[in-house]
């Protein structure tokens, strides 16, 4: 029998890609379980895919919804986690990718309170720079390169419907991870000339049973997780789409109990 070589782990590098979290609406025990991972995986890369505050406070839809929440508390929530991360991991590097609850500020900023305009920020008010993580503005344009590998994260998909990681790769042609849609799904593509792509949804890690989720009618599709990419010197590139079920997951063979 062939003996199979393996890659020593020294050379592989590890991202946590981190889904839509809606703080201070996030799922807390899911959230922590995730860190449980990180922290054994220690990642040399953490992606924000964006969506990780909610902007509950300066959001257009209705707010029929008895809530005590202020602007400032939910500033104060998402400071604490991105504080949080940092302190755990201090020699990573932190990509903030802004998706559209995010982008509910600047909208509301630029419609309601124009004389803020360019003044008040993501940037300034959750202090990114002082923490020094990256951050990706949001458009129709955004992508990021997780580990400089050909995997492109961003918020949005770049199609709808019930199988959007199918359509976002056949419509992008490139490996796509993506939030936005709080769904868990990797589909696979393979061109004529044998290029790989994939697209992933990666989950999310908010709590689907609070109010402020109400507005939104398809709950029973949103699925608890996150993803783990390992990238090889080569530039190759391997997901893990971890689950979270009954508050237990799987990375690396190991289980995780939240």
């Amino acid at each position: 029998m062939a003996k199979v070589k393996s890659e020593p782990s020294s050379k592989h590098k590890r991202a946590l890609i981190i889904p839509d979290c809606h703080i201070p609406f996030e799922d807390k025990r899911a959230y922590e379980l995730m860190l449980k991972c990180a922290e054994e995986i220690n990642p040399q890369e953490i992606v924000i895919l964006g969506d990780y505050a909610d902007f509950f406070n300066v959001t257009a839809h209705p707010k029929e919804l008895d809530i005590s929440t202020d602007l400032i508390d939910e500033v104060d929530a998402v400071q604490a986690r991105l504080m949080e991360l940092r302190a755990m991991f201090p020699k990573s590097k932190i990509v903030y990718i802004i998706g559209n609850h995010e982008y509910r500020l600047e909208r509301y900023i630029r419609d309601k309170a124009r004389e803020l305009f360019g003044v008040v920020t993501i940037d300034t008010l959750l202090n990114l720079k002082s923490l020094n993580i990256h951050h990706i503005p949001y458009g129709p344009n955004q992508k990021y390169n997780v580990l400089g590998s050909k995997l492109i994260a961003r918020h949005e998909p770049i199609s709808g419907g019930t199988h959007v990681a199918h359509g976002t790769v056949v419509k992008a042609l490139s490996s796509v991870i993506f939030g936005h849609t709080h769904r868990l799904q990797e589909s696979q593509i393979v061109a004529i000339d044998g290029g790989n792509y994939r697209g992933i949804s990666a989950g999310w890690l908010g709590d689907s049973s609070h109010s402020v989720m109400s507005y939104v009618k398809n709950h029973h599709q949103w699925a608890l997780g996150f993803s783990v990419v390992t990238v090889l010197p080569c530039g190759n590139w391997y997901n893990q789409l971890v689950h979270i079920i009954d508050y237990k997951c799987q990375v690396d063979g190991k289980m995780y109990h939240g």
